[in-house]
């Protein structure tokens, strides 16, 4: 397991792709930001998944904020009802 920075303001973002369907959320956990991608990849026959580092950025004005992307910690594909996880950024990579 990758170990995290310690950092207050570092977010877990994780999203998956699959056809017209799909999925995102955010945590303070590397563990469940991974479990819930995962989770949802494992629900579709076949697409691709993602776990990456984020800081929310406020936006001027009181406006709704923006995430930041930093590095990608695993890159899942699913295919034929079996799924293979990379540690680190494969997403280009995945169909």
């Amino acid at each position: 397991m990758i170990a995290l920075p310690h950092d207050d303001d570092l977010l877990l973002v994780w999203d998956v792709e699959a056809g017209e369907c799909g999925g995102g959320g955010v945590h303070d956990s590397r563990d469940a930001a991974e479990t819930a991608m995962l989770d949802t990849l494992d629900s579709h026959p076949e697409g691709r998944g993602r776990v990456r580092y984020a800081r929310l950025v406020p936006a001027p004005h009181g406006s709704i904020g923006d995430y930041r992307y930093g590095s990608t910690l695993i890159t899942a594909h699913r295919a034929d009802g079996e799924t293979v996880s990379v540690v680190g950024d494969a997403w280009e990579d995945t169909p």
